[in-house]
């Protein structure tokens, strides 16, 4: 009788688990998709997608021109900031990277802290919204202007969740290019140079460094920036280079303390 009993309790607390468990995960996956669908229609309702076409392209050697042709294939990115800065102050731009997920607002808040948990919209929010670092500027770009963003895991593929394909070359030799544009400028394309892992509670490589004594102290950091690539990539760099730096979220190689940083040096052409 007592065993029955037991059996009994042992019945109910697993259906009970069982319940609590799926209630939980639809909870998840709604939040999930509400994140998701927010971004679909920022993307649907207040930019529009072209072909590049570049008044600046002049004449180049013939390795210039073959990369033009090849940027000029790639759906741009017009953005209707006006609109989004009424709905948020704090955007300063738009990131996209084509024929992938990636294609966000920018915000940037007082802190580094604000949007790791609030939506565009100001709710709150896991995904929470792409943001440049609190020590940039925005008006003229510094050296390296850095952006933040969820790699959001269980199986997502929004915000920065797919920067971690950028280990695989393949993946990465078919998505060189990103678009960064802000408020005050369209910057354009932007090539990918370094894919590299980073433990945070490292000094070895200041990744969040914005501003460089001289041109030699920016190049030493570039060329650190190389050697620390999984990929050797062959594109010269250019002293007086602007970088965007892609940082999120990854545990494969240091736990907690890990990021992938995504590196890329504005074109010379965009």
């Amino acid at each position: 009788m007592k065993k029955k009993k037991a059996i009994q309790v042992l019945t109910v607390l697993l259906l009970t688990t069982a319940a609590l468990c799926g209630y939980f995960f639809v909870c998840e996956y709604n939040a999930a998709q509400h994140e998701i669908s927010e971004y679909s229609i920022l993307r649907d309702e207040y930019t529009t997608t072209t072909h590049e076409q570049n008044n600046n392209m002049g004449e180049g050697n013939s390795e210039d021109d073959t990369e033009l042709s090849e940027k000029v294939k790639l759906p741009y990115i017009n953005v209707d900031f006006e609109t989004l800065l009424i709905i948020n102050p704090d955007t300063i731009g738009w990131i996209s990277m084509p024929n992938t997920n990636i294609s966000y607002p920018v915000v940037q808040g007082t802190d580094n802290m604000r949007y790791l948990n609030t939506s565009f919209d100001g709710k709150h929010s896991k995904a929470g919204t792409l943001f440049a670092d609190m020590y940039n500027n925005m008006e003229t770009l510094d050296t390296n202007t850095i952006i933040h963003g969820h790699n959001m895991g269980l199986g997502r593929s929004d915000m920065f969740s797919t920067l971690l394909l950028y280990k695989d070359y393949d993946h990465y030799s078919k998505h060189r290019y990103i678009q960064f544009d802000t408020i005050y400028e369209n910057h354009g394309w932007w090539e990918v140079f370094a894919v590299l892992h980073l433990d945070i509670h490292s000094t070895a490589f200041q990744h969040q460094q914005t501003k460089f004594i001289n041109t030699s102290d920016f190049m030493s950091w570039v060329e650190y920036a190389k050697t620390l690539s999984l990929h050797n990539i062959d594109l010269d760099i250019s002293p007086y280079s602007n970088i965007l730096t892609l940082s999120t979220c990854d545990r494969s190689k240091y736990g907690r303390n890990g990021r992938l940083l995504v590196l890329a040096m504005k074109s010379n052409n965009s």
